[in-house]
């Protein structure tokens, strides 16, 4: 019994710690309250086994975006959450086997914020843990 409890304890322990190697990123806008068109937050890349994007990507923000993006548990996946600051709609997708698609709708129609596009980032993220390809 003792051991059947101590290797539960590890795989949750190991389970739990996974979200210690996502890295999430606020990529649009890359300044507070910006909603000019202009470049994005740098994506985190490079490392295979942390980052999903092993090479660099230069984010360029449309005018009046929110983007958030995440690598999944040891860079397995990419997903992102997004909306447009005058829209009403939010949306999330995921590189594991998961489409862009409607998350949800914003508070305000018309006041979508960038909160909501972290928000919506954690659902695909979570979607594309439990995908299991």
């Amino acid at each position: 019994m003792k051991k059947i409890l101590a290797s539960t304890a590890l795989i949750a322990g190991l389970l739990g710690s996974g979200s210690a190697f996502a890295i999430a990123t606020v990529i649009c806008p890359l300044t507070t309250g910006n909603t000019a068109a202009a470049a994005g937050a740098p994506i985190p890349n490079g490392t295979a086994g942390t980052h999903y994007m092993t090479r660099p990507i230069a984010a360029k923000c449309s005018a009046n975006t929110n983007v958030a993006g995440e690598d999944g548990t040891s860079g397995a996946w990419y997903a992102v959450g997004a909306n447009s600051v005058k829209g009403k709609t939010n949306f999330g997708g995921h590189t594991n086997g998961g489409a862009v698609a409607k998350n949800g709708d914003c508070a305000i129609p018309g006041g979508c914020t960038a909160a909501e596009a972290v928000t919506a980032r954690g659902v695909a993220n979570t979607a594309a843990a439990g995908s299991g390809t």
